[in-house]
Formats: structure tokens, sequence, C-alpha cells
């Protein structure tokens, strides 16, 4: 059995970063509102970008200590269990309608950014200028989105939130809240890294499985989080938003970070079976946007199912390739 030390480190790290997410999103959605931005403004850049910033500080973290398997595990294991549990889960509670004002746009984006990550990674490990191209993208999306987003705001197709939905978070709170978050995010990576490392050595698995489960797992819990209050609150623009924004930042965001770091090669696992899976998730969330799915419970069972397959197959060593390719190719 691992050292005790090494659990409550892991264990210790997901609960710190999961109460600091949640300050984070709070504070940074109570200032939003202030602002009058939209709901899916609020939820692909406020409660997107705040609950990525885990996997984001995490990622970068074990990019900068060398575990670079960490790292790139966390990235593509987060936006495989977005879809599949934040969209899954939220949906045994309230039934969640996709395909609203806006999700288009960035539903495109969460495609291109995938597909950029698993074309790129098959053929040339990430390197300075990737993450600075990751990096680029991100920054002219982030723009083109916000300046899209308040012209349907101003046109009426996209309502702002409003002062009555403020959830009176005083002004000097929501700014006490963002620091503090951020904070609790880089000592929680901290012990994360700290602890899965010295697991996954005990252990002798791969640092690469650890990534793609317990810390991917461990840092989606803000978007979980924020998911299940969504659903709760009938705000299905936020729970999608989440979603999207979230998946958009892992790649281009961490990944880009990353990718400074690099030369950084990814392991014969990615190519084999996480990016199968990473592709097949980001098919689903974009074929339930545009057909406007209801996602009920029934729906969020099934998405719950699949990543529970994902698992199994990960845990076996499944390899998706391999029934492509003849051996030795």
């Amino acid at each position: 059995m691992p050292d005790l030390s090494l659990i409550a480190a892991l264990v210790g790290g997901l609960v710190i970063m999961a109460l600091a997410g949640n300050a984070l999103v709070s504070g940074a959605v109570g200032l939003a509102r202030r602002i009058g931005v939209s709901p899916l403004v609020a939820g692909i850049f406020i409660v997107g970008f705040g609950t990525s910033a885990p996997e984001m500080i995490v990622s970068l973290d074990a990019a900068m200590s060398g575990r670079s398997g960490l790292a790139l595990g966390n990235i593509v294991g987060s936006n495989i269990a977005n879809v599949f549990l934040v969209l899954g889960l939220p949906a045994l509670i309230a039934p969640v309608m996709a395909g609203g004002v806006g999700e288009k746009r960035a539903m495109v984006a969460m495609i291109v950014a995938a597909v950029a990550w698993i074309g790129i990674t098959a053929v040339m490990p990430l390197t300075p200028m990737v993450g600075l191209c990751f990096l680029a993208i991100l920054i002219a999306y982030s723009g083109l989105t916000f300046i899209a987003a308040r012209r349907a705001v101003a046109a009426g197709k996209d309502p702002g939130v409003t002062e009555e939905e403020d959830p009176h978070l005083p002004l000097w709170l929501s700014l006490i809240y963002i620091p503090l978050g951020i904070g609790g995010l880089i000592l929680g990576a901290n012990l994360v890294i700290a602890g899965g490392v010295g697991i996954a050595t005990f252990l002798n698995v791969p640092e690469e499985y650890i990534g793609l489960t317990l810390l991917a797992v461990g840092t989606s819990l803000p978007e979980i989080g924020a998911g299940l209050v969504a659903a709760v609150k009938r705000q299905g623009e936020v729970l999608i938003g989440n979603v999207l924004g979230s998946n958009v930042f892992n790649i281009l965001g961490a990944g880009g970070i990353v990718g400074l770091f690099g030369p950084i090669s990814t392991a014969p696992t990615f190519q084999q079976y996480d990016h199968w899976a990473l592709a097949l998730a980001t098919l689903i969330a974009s074929i339930l946007i545009v057909t406007k799915a209801r996602i009920g419970r029934l729906t969020g069972l099934l998405l719950l199912l699949v990543y529970a397959a994902y698992v199994y197959g990960l845990i076996t060593g499944l390899n998706i390739t391999g029934l492509f390719l003849p051996a030795g190719t």
C-alpha cells in the first residue's frame, strides 16, 4: 500500500482544488454579473476558464517538474471527462437543451482545438512554436466570441444576466474570492502532483494513466460542481458553455502553456486509444448541439456508461489503432 502521506496529499490536494475552484468561479461569476454579461459568455469565459484553471495549473506544474505524461494525460483526460461526466451527471438531475445561441460557434472552436491537438501530436512533439500558436488562437477566439456575444446582447438575441439573478455576493468579496481561488489551486496542484507521482511510482503505473484518470477527474471537479449547480438552476446555457469553454481552454490554454516547455512527445497510448476517445467525445458533444438535443436522464446515463467503458479500455490496455493496422505496422 502506498505511503498514507501520498494518499493524503492526493486527496487533500483534490479537495483544496475543488474548494478553490468553487471560490474562483463564485468570485468571477459574481463580478461578471455586475457588468451584465450573457449566460453563454459567463459559461464559456467565466465558468469555462475558471473551472479550467485546475487543469492549466496542474499541467503547468507537471511540465515544469518534468512530468510530461501527467501534464498531457490531464489535458486529454479532462476533455473526455468534461463531455461524459460534466454533461452526464447534471442530466440525471434535470434535462438540458443543447443548441442555444452561440453554442455552434463554440462547438466549432472545440472541434478545431481537438483536431489540431490530435493531428499535431500524431506527427510531431509539442514545441514552443506549437504552444505559441495554440495560445494565439485562444486569444483570437476569445476576442471574437466576446465581441459577437456583446453584439447579440445588444440586439436582444442573447439576454444578459440581470441584476435580479445576482447571487448577492458583494463586489469586495468577489475580488477576494478570485485571488484566494487561484492561490488554493496552486497549493492543491502541488499536492496533487506530489501524491499522484508518488502513487504511480509505488504501483509502477505509467504516469500518463494517473493523468488520464485520477488527475483528469480530480481537476474536473469544479466543472462537475458548476454543471450540477447550473442544472439545478435550469441554466442550460451555462452548463453547455462550461463544457465547450473548458475543452477549448484545456487544449489551447493548458496545451499551449505545456508546449512552451517542449519539445514534448505523447506516449503511444494517446494515439492508440485516448485520442480516439477524445475524438468520440468531441463528436458526441457536437451532435448534441447540432441536433439541439434534449439531454435528459437516459442520455446522461448513456454518457456515464460510455465513460465507464473508456476507463475499462484504458485499464485493460485496449489498442484501437491496432484494430485497423496489421501487426508490426
